[in-house]
């Protein structure tokens, strides 16, 4: 039977009480407030994550946990609130560790942002949480960005189309038209937009005294880019929307439903995937 109430704050602490004899899974949403463009609001990243939360939790007829609407970004204009990952990772794992002790065990954690540096630190900060902290052994913590189970938007990489542009323009003309200003749309310059599609991350400057590798390098935005649009907007549609949500919401939902029921068994079983050590001599790399 499903939930009467799917965002945990709708939720009163005895129905959650009450979930939690039964189910243990929870969804934690992630976003932030960030420039998409002349033509797309801040808070597109917080809508990816609500909107696709509420469909997944439908279908994994799952908690949500309130959206946690600050992380790291790295761009630099008006209305973009970027919170070191440092900070960004701590609460995520203090977020964890509450709800564990909870009772709940399954976290899905969502982000509707795709920054590389969040995501990448948030997941190894997470490794080595359940590491320092055993008594984690149970949880089963997926880290799941959105595009990971749609084939149309992981495509739109290889076509070189990223940030606020066909994919997230697609999804707010399908969830939300009102808030698409394609009558605002906007690119950078020609030679800018160009090295924007093919390095997403060439909107930053970075410099350093030394040639050296082992210098930490001063790292702004670099002033050519006005817009920061990343791929083709003007391909956008939301029939193109519609269908990254559906197969998010079958491929990622259906992949995370055999997840829990792994994780299940396995802590009634005691048997764990052991995994190698990767990358031998890891410390040179650095």
């Amino acid at each position: 039977m499903a939930l009467a109430h799917y965002r945990m704050l709708d939720c009163t602490f005895p129905e959650v009480q009450e979930y939690l004899k039964t189910k243990q899974t929870i969804i934690i949403p992630y976003a932030l407030s960030e420039q998409h463009g002349a033509h797309l609001p801040l808070d597109v990243d917080v809508r990816n994550t609500e909107f696709i939360s509420r469909k997944l939790a439908e279908k994994l007829d799952c908690l949500i946990a309130p959206t946690l609407n600050y992380t790291f970004s790295g761009g630099m204009f008006p209305g973009t609130i970027n919170v070191k990952p440092a900070t960004f990772c701590n609460l995520v794992g203090e977020i964890i560790e509450s709800l564990y002790l909870q009772g709940f065990r399954n976290f899905v954690i969502l982000p509707g942002h795709g920054g590389s540096e969040s995501l990448m630190q948030l997941k190894e900060s997470l490794r080595i949480l359940k590491w320092l902290n055993p008594t984690l052994s149970d949880a089963m913590i997926l880290l799941t960005q959105i595009w990971d189970f749609s084939p149309t938007w992981f495509n739109m990489f290889d076509e070189k189309d990223y940030h606020a542009a066909k994919a997230e323009t697609s999804l707010m003309l399908y969830w939300c038209p009102e808030v698409v200003r394609l009558d605002k749309l906007t690119m950078d310059e020609d030679e800018v937009a160009e090295r924007l599609r093919q390095d997403p991350d060439s909107y930053q400057l970075r410099e350093s005294f030394t040639e050296l590798p082992q210098e930490i390098v001063q790292t702004s935005q670099r002033q050519d880019v006005k817009l920061g649009v990343m791929g083709y907007p003007e391909e956008a549609s939301a029939e193109i929307g519609r269908r990254i949500e559906t197969e998010c919401i079958e491929n990622g939902g259906n992949a995370i439903l055999q997840a829990i029921a792994d994780a299940d068994a396995a802590r009634k079983s005691g048997k764990r995937i052991v995994h190698d050590n990767g990358a031998h001599l890891k410390i040179r790399s650095v």
